[in-house]
């Protein structure tokens, strides 16, 4: 609360005496005839966050500096760094993750036995945040959370969909209801967030006045109505993440893509003047850019490159003469201003010959006026990898129309003309290859079902249910590239397993499709029965924890793992490649992964996302590297 007395020169008449709450009068009065004013200092303290005060590090650590000194742990780190802010003079956590999808990088705080902790969201409580989101061209149409703890209950902030009135907007989001049920207060801010732009968020949940407020940069922007009671999340995500949302004990989605200065919590509802204290202290910190300059930012971290090549950067706007200041973000870092050549839809930039490994602002400069064009990783290497081709996981089904192993989402691979399109078949109790990824759908379990049973269930997008040797004709029918990945599923009777192998090897001969299709399965029983049918065919292993010599000694050709196996097996690529095999890496979907299975010289991966991975190898197999 505070007060504010209108002064008027001594022995004048002052007309009234005010008294503010959350922004609103609620006392007026005149004051007449006085000799004198007493001036009063109405300014607030700045509050304290005395709940959790997240504080980054050069190490990419964490760290609460709240009187509750909360431990803040890592459970994944991958496209997870912490690099420094010149404006605002601290380090500040930079994700890589993809927009609103699953989350390779975050920072928990976990609050499940912390009493007090959960006491104070309960009894209202205030969340504060700074935080930036960088995406490329029009924001995604997805939930994407840099601070929360909301799974089926909580409180936190989001980007929103957009639903009726809502837009992709800045919302705080407690979960408040008077019956104990999970009631979302959806206080949207009406800011969809432009860009690499930093804002100030801080959300309000009052309890005794059944209130939540929002504010964006020291502006009420929103007041909710929200009677009742906190309700916390589920069992197992009861804990803050940074970067997405809880979605288990060790997992979190709705991934956040940008960086986050600070994240605070207080155990009040702060009132509308201390809420401008908070943002008194960043709001002169705003940098000094002209950021119209060049609109629609698009570029790619953490990618292998040569000192003295090209690097490039999508955008509208570059103009000749443009140059480009590449400013290490360590404290104390190195700063170079280095040429751009223009290109259709962007800009070739010139990078040092002594450039070095490390994160790195890129500022616009044309003249006297500046434009931050975001933060980026270079991996400075001697040899290029060649890249990753790309295999599309159940089809190209991530898109309007289409539907997993669906002919639709073959088709679209087709038309993307990547590597290889994977798709997953089981054998019918009358024979015939179907293609699913589980064993049921709809209830039907394939392998004990007939053929016309499984072809009568309908996909997502309408389709009715393909049959492996549909897809085969839509291949033969096709000129391009693109093979067909035919995963065999391992089937509860290992008989019938064996008998999905040979089917699949003879339909593939008898249909002149050898080389356009290879072979992929968890077991290693059917892998070696596909080599004794078909000893030319290239066939992977998926299950992982063998060694290429483990595999070449069986006639299996490649290594199909996840990420952690090569990892963790880091020699497997070059001792593969020496032995003639191939590996390829699945499912790896976010842009950061994504480089770097491209960095570590693998040969394939398998991803939701073929657009995003074909325009990743287009970067490692371009000519200026």
């Amino acid at each position: 609360m505070s007060i504010a007395l209108l002064a008027m020169p001594a022995r004048a008449q002052m007309r009234k005496v005010n008294i503010y709450s959350q922004g609103q009068v609620v006392y007026s009065a005149p004051i007449t005839e006085v000799d004198s004013i007493a001036f009063v200092d109405a300014k607030p303290k700045t509050p304290v966050a005395d709940i959790l005060d997240v504080q980054f590090n050069a190490d990419g650590t964490a760290e609460d500096l709240s009187p509750m000194k909360n431990a803040i742990t890592i459970p994944s780190k991958t496209g997870l760094s912490t690099v420094w802010s010149n404006t605002y003079q601290r380090y500040v956590a930079n994700f890589s993750n993809s927009w609103g999808s699953t989350v390779s990088g975050f920072y928990k705080v976990d609050y499940t036995n912390n009493e007090k902790f959960r006491n104070a969201l309960a009894d209202g409580h205030t969340l504060e945040v700074l935080v930036m989101g960088n995406y490329s061209g029009t924001i995604a149409n997805v939930e994407a959370k840099p601070f929360s703890s909301m799974q089926a209950g909580g409180t936190g902030f989001l980007v929103t969909t957009i639903s009726g009135a809502r837009k992709n907007e800045l919302t705080f989001l407690p979960n408040v209801s008077t019956t104990g049920k999970s009631t979302w207060i959806w206080t949207t801010s009406g800011v969809v967030p432009r860009s690499r732009r930093f804002y100030h968020l801080v959300g309000v949940w009052n309890k005794d006045e059944g209130k939540a407020y929002v504010y964006v940069d020291g502006e009420l922007r929103n007041t909710v109505k929200a009677s009742g009671s906190l309700v916390f999340p589920t069992s197992g995500a009861t804990w803050f993440c940074l970067g997405g949302d809880p979605s288990s004990s060790t997992a979190a989605h709705a991934g956040w893509t940008g960086q986050i200065a600070f994240a605070r919590i207080y155990d009040k509802p702060l009132e509308a003047d201390e809420v401008s204290a908070l943002w008194d202290q960043y709001a002169s910190l705003q940098p000094d850019v002209e950021e119209d300059m060049v609109t629609d930012i698009d570029y790619l971290s953490g990618m292998a490159v040569k000192a003295g090549s090209y690097y490039y950067i999508g955008g509208k706007g570059f103009a000749a003469g443009d140059k480009l200041k590449l400013r290490q973000t360590v404290e104390g870092g190195s700063e170079q201003l280095t040429d751009i050549v223009l290109t259709d839809g962007g800009a070739r930039i010139l990078l040092p010959a002594n450039l070095a490994s490390g994160s790195y602002s890129m500022i616009l400069v044309r003249g006297a006026k500046m434009q931050d064009l975001g933060v980026t990783t270079f991996n400075v290497v001697s040899l290029m990898p060649p890249g990753c081709k790309v295999i599309a996981h159940r089809g190209h089904w991530n898109v309007a129309g289409s539907a997993q192993n669906s002919r639709t989402s073959l088709q679209k691979a087709l038309d993307l003309k990547v590597y290889g399109s994977e798709t997953d078949i089981w054998i019918t109790t009358d024979g015939v290859m179907m293609v699913n990824h589980d064993a049921t759908f709809g209830g039907v379990r394939l392998e004990t079902s007939t053929s016309e049973q499984v072809k009568a269930l309908t996909l997502s997008n309408g389709e009715s249910m393909p049959s492996l040797e549909e897809l085969l004709n839509m291949v033969k029918a096709d000129d391009g590239p693109t093979k067909l990945i035919i995963e065999i599923k391992t089937h509860s009777d290992p008989a019938r397993g064996q008998a999905a192998a040979d089917s699949t090897v003879n339909m593939v001969h008898r249909m002149g499709l050898r080389d356009r299709v290879e072979y992929i399965a968890f077991s290693l029983d059917i892998c070696k029965r596909i080599v004794q049918d078909d000893p030319e065919a290239h066939v992977a292993y998926l299950n992982g924890g063998k060694s290429p010599a483990e595999l070449h000694a069986l006639g299996i050709m490649g290594l199909d793992y996840t990420a952690a196996n090569f990892r963790n097996n880091p020699s497997w690529v070059a001792s593969a490649r020496e032995l003639g095999m191939t590996t390829n890496v699945w499912t790896i979907n976010s842009e950061a992964e994504i480089v770097e299975m491209n960095n570590m010289g693998i040969d394939y991966i398998t991803t939701n996302n073929p657009e995003l991975a074909a325009k990743i190898l287009r970067y490692y197999e371009g000519a200026d590297h």
